[in-house]
């Protein structure tokens, strides 16, 4: 399910409403706002079900008063003239409301159950052979489209298929931490994939890392895991199964101008080509992504820990 920012709000309004009747604290209006707020500092335009996950990953951080994340939504709050709604609790009290609210909203659309019926996770495997690394970091320059007709296998299909390469490359990499560096799973890190408290694939040492498969040269972003690079939350994995795996810290220079880019395309869309939205932007690796990754086949344990650090 999707709804946009507008309905979102007026919908959750009248949630909190008849949840919470008058009583004159009001607290019902009080919830409402405080998510609204949080959505206009996490630059949410539209709710969906990815949104909500992400909102859960980053609870701690929020509700954390040493966290920078919630400094930076206490500054947000502050500028507005509305700390109250963090000094007072309302957003720790409205958080187990927004997610109750939204199980009750409609459920996932037939395409993606029929997504997750089609993907059973104990047939993606993927192991990790050092012996079979190549180094070559897979770069892609050619932007040009074909609108020539063409056979092509069904959008559930095709979609099936970018998920299971999805999770090869998230199997692959732990196939990395712990064939080869003998990390322990579970206890040196952990995989949450598929994990719905979590909004990232993996998390090592305390940090969050969104694993992606480059073998086309490029991947996505969603606006979530925008928002938690953004936020130093996540780290990028970057992985060509049989080639390489890098590593793109959230600090590169390269990634922020390509979230800078992907924000000024999107903003330029919506003023001049109102009724298309650009969700998925590809987003080619180059040889200065290159310069600014680290190739992790090239480290020990050690090398890694030392690596890898918000």
């Amino acid at each position: 399910m999707t709804s946009s920012i507008e309905k979102f709000n007026l919908n959750f309004k009248a949630f909190c409403a008849h949840s919470f009747p008058k009583t004159g604290s009001g607290a019902a209006g009080s919830y409402a706002n405080v998510i609204k707020y949080l959505l206009e500092f996490l630059e949410i335009e539209k709710v969906d079900n990815q949104t909500i996950l992400g909102i859960k990953s980053l609870e701690a951080d929020l509700l954390d008063k040493n966290n920078p994340l919630f400094q930076k939504l206490y500054i947000f709050f502050r500028e507005r003239g509305q700390l109250s709604y963090l000094e007072k609790g309302f957003l720790k009290a409205a958080l187990p409301i927004l997610y109750s609210f939204w199980e009750q909203q409609d459920a996932l659309p037939e395409e993606e159950n029929v997504l997750l019926s089609e993907l059973k996770d104990s047939q993606v495997e993927a192991s990790f052979r050092a012996d079979r690394l190549r180094g070559e970091f897979p770069t892609q320059s050619n932007n040009e489209h074909s609108y020539d007709l063409r056979r092509t296998s069904g959008t559930i299909n095709a979609a099936v298929k970018r998920i299971r390469n999805g999770r090869k490359a998230e199997k692959y990499f732990i196939s990395f931490l712990t064939d080869y560096l003998g990390f322990v799973e579970n206890e040196d890190f952990f995989d949450v994939a598929n994990n719905k408290n979590f909004g990232y694939d993996g998390r090592f040492k305390n940090i969050g890392l969104e694993i992606k498969n480059i073998k086309s040269g490029g991947f996505y972003l969603t606006d979530n895991e925008i928002a938690r690079l953004e936020n130093t939350l996540t780290h990028l994995i970057l992985v060509d199964i049989d080639n390489g795996i890098w590593l793109l810290k959230n600090d590169s220079d390269w990634l922020k101008r390509i979230v800078e880019d992907i924000k000024s395309i999107r903003n330029y869309c919506k003023l001049q080509y109102a009724s298309l939205d650009l969700s998925d932007i590809k987003i080619n690796l180059n040889d200065v992504a290159q310069q600014q990754a680290f190739n992790l086949a090239t480290l020990n344990q050690q090398g890694l820990l030392a690596l890898i650090s918000i």
